[in-house]
């Protein structure tokens, strides 16, 4: 303790060191938060690089074939029109031209190439030898052109890992610039969409609502500041305290090239709201000091001795609920767990060093008087508040544990049955543009979702090859028609330009593919020993859900090893559905595993710090009575997991924890001045009872701006998190206070128990000593 008094009196003597020293940090945070790039819900943000799955996706199918779609959408009475299909030409060509444009697909292009190797020039024919062309393609170019009254053009992009968000805003911007300059005809619809202006959609919208849902985090958590925590001066101290916390993480996160998506947005009301509690925590014991008589020396130096070690457990309690995040195969989960392990670290060193500083200064300069301290011998309203119910809760202290058992165990079970969110566009509003016309091309063209075969052989255009690829193709939408809604390679287009058949030797399949245009052959085959059969298989992720597309993957394994490949030929299945598929594994199994983890890492390193088992478990089992109330909420509130609400778990461990360990580490403080457990409690619970709600309060007042996004995915964790602060600390001034005396009360009958014992053995111990000697 005395270190830790020294510790408080440098603190007091070197404010200059300690202004300069924030002032550097954070302009040297400032600068790296510039250098923070968005994500959007990309399939890098949810599956992690690492597995085999995403090697195989990302090594075979995305290197060789990937590229990203957008589009441009064109309805009207005739897109089979001379002067429509000029304007998609002029389009087309040039988007050629463009940087990083991997190739571009449309009706336009087909015909123009069908009559350059009729004339030898490439342009759009009469409407008559347009109609004689559309009429002899068959279903070549049913993908582009379903019927006369919808059209589109798929522009070929590098896909999102490939490409830097300034790149691919630049690619975005220069498709507007290009349809203007193609001059469609009045009277057409024209409609830019696809994955990347969709993603660059929710980039945007993220970053200009982010802004105002933390000021509005700002500003609730100033009016709760103001209604519970006003018994002390300069009561919005914390709030600038913690936000300057926050600046620091976001150098941290710039630094460490951490990406700013949904889910780590997620993790700064978070750390806020965590965060605060450590200010809160410096500021009521200092102006509880104070208001004792004790100078302002005295009083920051006292503050430091009994508040800068308990707030320090409950930081290292509450990483290591954060760090069971690490153990997720969820890159944005793990991302989250960073963040908020980075956050509070830097939270806490501003609350110890930059707000007691101001603390002391501004007492020291505007020194208060005796008449107008803020506490008195009673505590607050909110302190007597929290006293008496600790009161009610210990006298009847058998049906409150019944209770809270009873309502846990039913809550596990409900969490069973919490649905998964598997969708991902319903994350996001669903009045977005965007998504509107993206959700209006699927309803003209079918859905997108698409699981791809990977072929692999010495020759895949070897005719016995391309016979397994046309047959396999037919034999799904056979046997999976009701799921199936086409299956292509590049055998379908060989077999369409010969005639609807396939040759007979390797000569003249390369002979085909070679007269085919290059963003067909390129989009199936790679060299001669790669090729894809691309499923379509719809809106299936929609459709059938998390369990409907585990199984539908399991059905066609089990036709790739009916229908075997000839021999040499290796196939494989991937594509994004198979891998948000093993996302939603990781979120189902993933939770409960990362909770259990967390609780036995706080239980371990509890046990470490006190060498107590009694203190070891006191925070322990408060949280799991809040996991499992958690299951009830997330059930009877219509919710469901999401990659954000996954992180549940960690959330409760890590608010619930650091509610508890504050309050027990003031429990036995002052249980060693008094020594009675009950009343060290009632006074544990009127002292430090109003800043615990008072920095709970500001944490469900923060996060309620949260349930204002628009982002359903953030909204709902917002609702999540409000829930588990209320639960946390409603358990902290029941569960937890009854949980403290009985366990106090148990150890002190088995100490007396041993000392009885030691007394009774003692005592036969003299008597045989005595009949020894007597005789």
């Amino acid at each position: 303790m005395a270190d830790l008094e020294r510790l408080g009196e440098w603190i007091t003597g070197n404010p200059v060191i300690i202004i300069v020293a924030a002032v550097l940090l954070t302009l040297v945070s400032l600068h790296y938060a510039q250098q923070i790039e968005s994500q959007g819900m990309t399939t890098e943000a949810f599956v992690s690089k690492d597995s085999a799955l995403y090697q195989l996706y990302d090594h075979l199918y995305l290197e060789n074939f990937g590229s990203d779609g957008n589009m441009i959408l064109i309805e009207g009475d005739d897109v089979a029109g001379a002067e429509v299909l000029s304007a998609i030409l002029r389009f087309s060509d040039h988007m050629h031209q463009v940087e990083h444009v991997l190739g571009v697909q449309s009706a336009a292009d087909w015909i123009a190439d069908e009559e350059y190797k009729r004339t030898g020039i490439r342009q759009i024919p009469s409407q008559e030898r347009i109609d004689e062309i559309l009429a002899n393609s068959g279903t070549s170019i049913a993908h582009l052109m379903p019927d006369r009254g919808h059209t589109r053009i798929i522009i070929g992009m590098p896909t999102t890992s490939t490409l830097t968000e300034e790149q691919r805003n630049k690619l975005l911007l220069e498709i507007e610039k290009a349809v203007d300059y193609a001059e469609f005809p009045s009277g057409y619809g024209v409609t830019i969409t696809g994955d990347p202006s969709f993603q660059a959609a929710i980039v945007q919208m993220m970053n200009s609502t982010n802004g105002q849902i933390l000021a509005l985090c700002g500003l609730l958590m100033i009016v709760a500041l103001l209604l519970f925590f006003r018994h002390v001066r300069w009561s919005l101290l914390p709030l600038p305290v913690v936000l300057l916390g926050i600046v620091w993480t976001l150098g941290a996160m710039g630094l460490l090239h951490i990406r700013m998506g949904m889910t780590t947005f997620a993790a700064f009301p978070i750390m806020i709201g965590i965060g605060i509690d450590y200010a809160i925590q410096f500021h009521n014991r200092i102006d509880e000091e104070l208001s004792k008589g004790k100078s302002v020396l005295q009083a920051s130096t006292r503050t430091v001795k009994y508040v800068a070690i308990p707030v320090l457990v409950a930081l290292a309690v509450t990483e290591a609920g954060f760090f069971s995040l690490l153990s997720s195969s969820v890159p944005s989960t793990q991302d989250f767990g960073k963040m908020c392990m980075i956050g509070l670290v830097m939270c806490y060193l501003s609350a110890l060093f930059v707000n007691l500083t101001i603390l002391y200064q501004s007492e020291k300069r505007l020194p208060r008087k005796k008449m107008a301290a803020a506490h008195s011998e009673n505590g607050s309203p909110i302190g007597a508040f929290i006293e008496s119910t600790a009161t009610f809760c210990i006298e009847r202290w058998k049906a409150v544990l019944a209770l809270a058992l009873l309502l846990a165990l039913a809550g596990n079970y409900a969490d069973i049955l919490v649905p998964i969110e598997t969708n991902s566009q319903n994350y996001i509003p669903a009045d977005l543009p965007p998504l509107i016309d993206l959700k209006h091309m699927k309803d003209v063209y079918g859905g997108t979702d698409s699981i791809k075969f990977l072929i692999q052989a010495d020759d895949v255009t070897d005719p016995e090859n391309l016979k397994w690829m046309d047959e396999f193709g037919s034999y799904l939408m056979r046997s999976r028609e009701d799921r199936t809604e086409r299956a292509t390679s590049i055998a379908t287009y060989i077999k369409s330009a010969n005639g609807g058949e396939l040759p007979g030797d390797t000569t003249r399949a390369r002979e085909i593919i070679a007269s085919l245009p290059s963003s067909v052959s390129s989009a199936y085959l790679n060299g001669h020993n790669l090729a894809i059969i691309d499923v379509n298989i719809g809106n299936a992720q929609l459709n059938l859900g998390t369990e409907g597309m585990e199984r539908l993957v399991r059905s066609y394994e089990d036709d790739l090893a009916w229908h075997t490949p000839p021999p040499g030929v290796s196939v494989r299945i991937t594509g994004q559905p198979v891998l948000m598929t093993t996302v939603m594994d990781a979120l189902t199994e993933g939770r409960v595993e990362m909770s259990l983890l967390g609780l036995f890492l706080i239980f371990v390193l509890l046990l470490l710090i006190y060498r107590d088992l009694i203190r070891a478990l006191l925070p322990v089992l408060p949280m799991l009575v809040v996991i499992g109330w958690m299951g009830l909420v997330m059930y009877y509130g219509g919710l469901k997991y999401t990659p954000l609400t996954a992180t549940l778990g960690a959330l409760v461990l890590g608010v619930g924890s650091e509610y508890a360990i504050l309050m027990m580490e003031r429990f036995y403080e002052e249980l060693e001045n008094v020594g009675n457990p009950i009343d060290a409690l009632k006074i544990t619970a009127n002292r430090i009872g109003s800043a615990l709600v008072a920095s709970g309060m500001a944490v469900i007042f923060g996060f309620g701006a949260l349930i204002a996004s628009p982002f359903n995915i953030i909204s709902n964790f917002g609702v999540v998190t409000v829930m588990s602060v209320v639960l946390a600390l409603v358990t902290t001034f029941t569960v937890f206070v009854v949980l403290a005396i009985r366990m106090e009360v148990q150890r002190e009958v088995l100490e007396n128990a041993k000392l009885e014992m030691k007394r009774a053995i003692a005592l036969i111990n003299n008597q045989r000593w005595r009949r020894i000697n007597g005789n």
